[in-house]
């Protein structure tokens, strides 16, 4: 009698087991998915939003934990655009140099006049070179240069015999040459203290960030959030649509709870079978 009741407990539990096995697979199929309104981009995919175009790159999975797009980690992109009214801002120092049309000019600040001056930086040996009445090099006499006349050798502090050097001002609201990355970049002087000069300008500038799984993006005409469907694609789509997608991953939590509890029914069952076969077994006493 007890043999007989063991084998029906085994055959009960191993119903129960291979069922809710069985039940898994057909479950599978109704696992909820994320359905989005959008374009799936590829690596190097672009797309329009208002005026701007946006480029999709590097789609790769990152680090580790749990994402929807993918198992075993978290899916990443960058997203990159060219924003061509970037505000830039840079200092100038005063006792700096720049050079414009090959001329090199020291910079200095007339804090009374609030005025941003570059003087010509003068090339001796071309000037004395250039002037048939003075010797080609000037002479040193207790630290002080001197230029030397050919007629009688007389001297003159050579300061004094130097021509004026060229300079240019600029005021708040210039437009100033700055030498910039790439060039000479024309710039607004917005500000000249005692210690430096700000000049402002706009230009194109390259931006990236990086997208993740269900993470806000502002983009030129609004909100948006980003969706792996899989491991090569991404949906950049408005962020009317989030409530929908969050509806979905709950219920993709809800249905993996449920999954697990058939897993663990199965399982359990499973044992609880070889258990009662084992039972079955034991000897009789007496």
């Amino acid at each position: 009698m007890q043999r007989r009741a063991a084998v029906a407990y085994f055959l009960f539990f191993l119903v129960v087991s291979v069922a809710a096995y069985a039940y898994i697979g057909v479950a599978e199929s109704q696992r909820p998915e994320v359905e989005l309104d959008g374009q799936a981009l590829t690596n190097d995919s672009t797309f329009t939003s208002g005026d701007q175009t946006y480029t999709v790159s590097n789609i790769h999975m990152s680090g580790g934990g749990g994402g929807h797009g993918g198992g075993g980690g978290s899916m990443a992109a960058d997203l990159s655009w060219t924003n061509n009214s970037s505000q830039y801002t840079a200092t100038i120092e005063p006792g700096s140099t720049t050079t414009l049309d090959n001329t090199t000019y020291s910079v200095s600040v007339d804090s009374e006049t609030s005025t941003l001056v570059l003087t010509a930086e003068q090339n001796v040996t071309q000037l004395l070179q250039s002037d048939s009445d003075v010797y080609d090099s000037p002479a040193t006499r207790n630290g002080e240069r001197f230029v030397v006349y050919r007629a009688n050798n007389s001297t003159q502090p050579l300061q004094e015999w130097l021509p004026d050097p060229e300079t240019t001002t600029y005021t708040t609201g210039d437009q100033y040459p700055y030498q910039a990355e790439g060039g000479t970049q024309m710039t607004t002087l917005t500000n000249v203290s005692a210690s430096s000069a700000t000049v402002e300008w706009t230009a194109p500038r390259q931006r990236t960030v990086e997208l993740g799984e269900g993470g806000n993006v502002t983009l030129d005409d609004g909100q948006y959030f980003a969706h792996f469907p899989d491991h090569s694609t991404v949906q950049v789509v408005s962020i009317d649509q989030y409530s929908q997608y969050q509806e979905t991953l709950d219920g993709q939590t809800y249905f993996h709870e449920r999954k697990n509890g058939l897993w663990g029914i199965s399982i359990l069952s499973g044992i609880a079978s070889v258990l009662m076969l084992g039972m079955a077994y034991l000897p009789n006493r007496g």
